[in-house]
């Protein structure tokens, strides 16, 4: 399991975050999503999973980690390596034009 650390640009702040499969979220379903603060998340689990048979949260499994890591993205956090910047332009959670600069 692939692991990428951010950093936020302002307050120096430090997260790791898994890439790929989630199996937290394979065990503990919508739960994790919860824990994590992603609320939209947690709603959707509660509407569509019952309307898929499961089927829904199976595929979660492959997006959960993705999306906790574009929601940091969205609050100011980069890509600490090169590296890093490298592994999510490989996985699409960066777009291939993407620049990375070094956090001072």
């Amino acid at each position: 399991m692939a692991q990428v650390t951010l950093t936020h640009k302002q307050s120096q702040v430090i997260k790791q975050h898994k890439v790929g499969f989630s199996w937290t979220t394979f065990f503990f379903g919508g739960w994790v999503a919860m824990f994590r603060g992603q609320w939209s998340e947690v709603a959707k689990w509660v509407f569509l999973n019952p309307i898929t048979i499961g089927i829904w949260g199976i595929v979660q499994c492959w997006t959960a980690n993705g999306k906790t890591i574009t929601s940091s993205l969205e609050k100011g956090y980069v890509p600490n390596t090169q590296a890093d910047a490298d592994l999510l332009i490989s996985k699409g959670i960066l777009p291939a034009s993407y620049k990375h600069e070094e956090v001072a």
